[in-house]
């Protein structure tokens, strides 16, 4: 399992599945909300300008090389783009 740490000791992490990969918010080591998504998806995602993927509590926001993430239409953090793909590259 791969892991960005967050602002407000919070954590991105990205399990591999068998299909998919699960992205999880954890807060100090509890998780807090996930969303799984293809890897061919997230890649298509980070690699357009400006993109909004998933719908409900867990929502990822690219606007030119920062990504933002939204719990429940709340900014929680912000990322670089390049940190996000690394670790998408990781999982291949």
């Amino acid at each position: 399992m791969e892991s960005i740490n967050l602002e407000n000791n919070l954590k991105l992490s990205f399990e591999k599945l068998p299909h998919t990969i699960r992205l999880i918010i954890s807060k100090t080591d509890e998780e807090w909300v996930c969303k799984k998504e293809t890897l061919k998806k997230l890649f298509e995602f980070v690699n357009i300008d400006q993109a909004h993927v998933f719908k409900g509590r867990l929502q990822l926001i690219k606007i030119d090389d920062r990504i933002t993430i939204q719990i429940k239409n709340e900014n929680i953090s912000t990322i670089s783009a390049k940190t996000f793909k690394e670790v998408l590259n990781k999982l291949k």
